[in-house]
């Protein structure tokens, strides 16, 4: 089934995920776009980020959500004509999006080796209990989709990931767990729902309440 995983983390906050098995003219049976996703869609030239973008936009179906009614913003963020706070992650075969009434983001990732080689990049001194122990990979590759997620819930432009995105240490595991962001003289606390699979990791970022 490709609606792999629904979660509601509150009444107003709920997780999809879609693991993409079909073929593009499976998922593009009776969807309908709006103009200007039509032309998000075009110009999408290899056949699985064509995949992808149908994926998300039939989770959206899913939610009970047209797709008609999603757009984008000049900084290229998605958003609902109803106000319902929305974001999209995709990677190899998968697609999933968040919704909730209050600003959030998601990431999913398959785990890569190669993380290691790039984690000096987005690791804050503070994290460095991710490099001890066993699989390091996995979570490395948590933090990043945490920090991702953190960014896509923010916002904001020009984010450093190693000196201003935080993750509290957690076991392998949690499902959930809560990070820190540091901008100007403030310090914004969010919360992390982790989702944890075999081949792939994932992050919904909300504000801490």
């Amino acid at each position: 089934m490709p609606l792999k995983q629904r979660v509601n983390i509150d009444e107003k906050t709920q997780i999809l995920i879609w693991h993409i098995e079909e073929s593009l003219e499976v998922l593009k049976k009776n969807l309908k776009l709006s103009k200007a996703d039509e032309i998000r869609f075009q110009n999408r030239k290899i056949l699985s980020h064509q995949k992808q973008f149908m994926a998300s936009r039939r989770l959206l179906m899913e939610a009970g959500l047209s797709p008609q009614t999603l757009y984008h913003d000049p900084n290229g963020i998605p958003v609902l004509e109803s106000g319902q706070q929305l974001s999209i992650s995709h990677t190899k075969n998968l697609a999933g999006i968040a919704l909730g009434s209050k600003s959030l983001g998601i990431d999913l990732e398959i785990f890569r080796p190669k993380i290691e080689r790039i984690a000096t990049r987005f690791l804050h001194d503070k994290e460095s209990f991710a490099l001890k122990g066993k699989g390091i990979i996995e979570k490395l590759t948590l933090i990043w989709t945490a920090k991702e997620a953190l960014y896509k819930a923010l916002k904001k432009k020009e984010i450093i990931f190693s000196e201003q995105l935080i993750v509290a240490p957690f076991e392998w595991g949690d499902p959930q767990g809560y990070a820190k962001v540091l901008i100007s003289d403030k310090t914004l606390n969010f919360s992390l729902n982790f989702i944890i699979e075999k081949k792939y990791c994932g992050c919904v970022a909300t504000p801490k309440k």
